[in-house]
C-alpha cells in the first residue's frame, strides 16, 4: 500500500512539473511557474502523508523490530492462550493467559512463562508484589510463581487491592486477605468486579447485579425502571467522582445523583462492556468489537483497535496496553501500534514454576 502511494505522488510530481516546464522562456515566468507548482504539490503531499501515517501501523525507523502488522482479522485460534487480565509495574508487563502468567520487561523486551496445571484469571500488584488468582491463589517471587492460598471457595475472578488488604472475589463470594489472615465479607456470590470511590468499595457481580460496601454494610444498588439492568457487571471503575459500570448491555456512568445509559445508539461499539479505564480524562472502554474513548459524553473510536476484543484495558501515560482475545497483549501509542506478547499456544507452554 506504501509503495503504491509512493509511486502515485511521483507520477503526480512528474506530470505537474513537466506541464509547468512546457512553454516557460523567461527568468519571471519561471519564477511564477516554481511558485504555482509548490503550491499544487504541498497539499497533495501533506494529504499523502497522512494516508500513509493512517495505513502503516510501525515503520523501522519510527519503533523496534517487534512492531508488527496485526489483522483485526485474526485467525480466532481455538489453540490460543485468551489474554484475560494485565498490569504494569516497574517496566514489566504481567499477563495472564488461561494457565500462564506471562512476564514481560519492556526495556530488555524479554519475556519469562509461568505456567502452572490450573487456569489463571486475574492478576494485581498488591503490597509489593503481584498476585495472580484462579483456581487457588499464587504470589510470584523472584522467578517462582509460588502457591499461596487455598482457603477460598470456587474459583477466584477478580483481585483487587485496596490498602493493606487484598479483596478476593470469586465464584462463591468475596474474601479480604489482611494482616490478621482471611475472612468472607459476602457468601454465595460471583464477584466479577471490584473498584472503590471516596469512601468505599463498589462489587460487581455476575447474576446478583451491584453493591456498595461502606466497610461495614453492603446495599445493593439498582434502578428502578429496570431492577435487573445491574445483574451482571463485567466491569467497573471510578474517577473524578464519577462511577463506570460496564455490563453486557451497556456501560452506566454515576455522578453521585443520577444514573446515564450508554448503549451503541449512543456510539459504543456493541453493549458487551469487558473494561473499563477511567484512570484519565478519557476513560477507555473496551468491548467485544473494539475500544472507543469516551470524554464529554462522546465516544470516540479507539484507532487501531476496532473491532477486536479486548479483555482488558491499562493506561500507561500517553500509551495503552490492551489483553485481547487473540491477538495477545498490544501496546497502542498515537498512531503506532505493536504486538508486546504474541498470543501463545496451549502446547508450547510448559509448566515452569510451581511450589505447593
Amino acid at each position: 500500500m506504501k509503495k503504491q502511494i509512493t509511486h502515485t505522488l511521483f507520477a503526480f510530481i512528474v506530470t505537474v512539473i513537466g506541464i509547468g516546464l512546457i512553454g516557460c522562456s523567461s527568468d519571471n515566468t519561471k519564477t511564477e511557474t516554481n511558485d504555482v507548482i509548490a503550491e499544487v504539490l504541498q497539499p497533495v503531499t501533506d494529504a499523502v502523508a497522512e494516508e500513509i501515517a493512517d495505513v502503516v501501523v510501525a515503520s523501522p525507523d519510527e519503533t523496534d523490530s517487534e512492531a508488527t502488522f496485526v489483522s483485526e482479522d485474526s485467525s480466532q485460534d481455538e489453540n490460543l492462550q485468551r489474554f484475560s487480565d494485565l498490569v504494569y509495574h516497574n517496566g514489566n508487563v504481567y499477563a495472564v493467559a488461561n494457565n500462564a502468567l506471562i512476564v514481560y520487561n519492556v526495556k530488555s523486551k524479554k519475556e519469562i512463562k509461568h505456567a502452572i496445571e490450573d487456569e489463571l484469571n486475574t492478576v494485581v500488584f498488591h503490597d509489593g508484589s503481584i498476585y495472580a488468582g484462579g483456581d487457588q491463589l499464587y504470589k510470584l517471587n523472584d522467578t517462582i510463581l509460588e502457591f499461596v492460598d487455598d482457603a477460598y471457595d470456587g474459583s477466584i475472578i477478580e483481585l483487587y487491592s485496596y490498602g493493606y488488604q487484598l479483596m478476593i472475589g470469586t465464584t462463591d463470594g468475596l474474601y479480604r486477605r489482611g494482616i490478621f489472615g482471611n475472612d468472607k465479607l459476602m457468601d454465595d456470590i460471583t464477584v466479577s468486579a471490584i473498584t472503590e470511590d471516596n469512601s468505599g468499595l463498589w462489587i460487581g457481580s455476575l447474576g446478583e447485579g451491584l453493591y456498595r460496601w461502606d466497610g461495614e454494610i453492603f446495599k445493593k444498588r439498582f434502578l428502578s425502571r429496570d431492577t435487573s439492568l445491574f445483574d451482571n457487571v463485567n466491569a467497573i471503575d471510578f474517577k473524578h467522582d464519577h462511577l463506570y459500570v460496564g455490563c453486557d448491555n451497556g456501560m452506566y456512568v454515576y455522578d453521585g445523583g443520577r444514573w446515564t445509559t450508554l448503549t451503541t445508539e449512543d456510539g459504543l461499539p456493541d453493549n458487551n462492556i469487558r473494561s473499563i479505564d477511567a484512570s484519565d480524562w478519557t476513560v477507555y472502554v473496551a468491548t467485544n468489537k473494539g475500544v472507543v474513548g469516551y470524554f464529554e459524553e462522546e465516544f470516540s473510536p479507539v484507532n487501531k483497535l476496532e473491532n477486536i476484543q479486548v479483555n482488558a484495558l491499562k493506561v500507561r501515560g500517553r500509551k495503552l496496553m490492551a489483553a485481547t482475545e487473540y491477538e495477545g497483549i498490544i501496546e497502542k501509542n498515537g498512531n503506532l501500534r505493536k504486538t508486546l506478547i504474541q498470543p501463545v499456544e496451549f502446547e508450547n507452554i510448559q509448566i515452569l514454576s510451581l511450589i505447593p
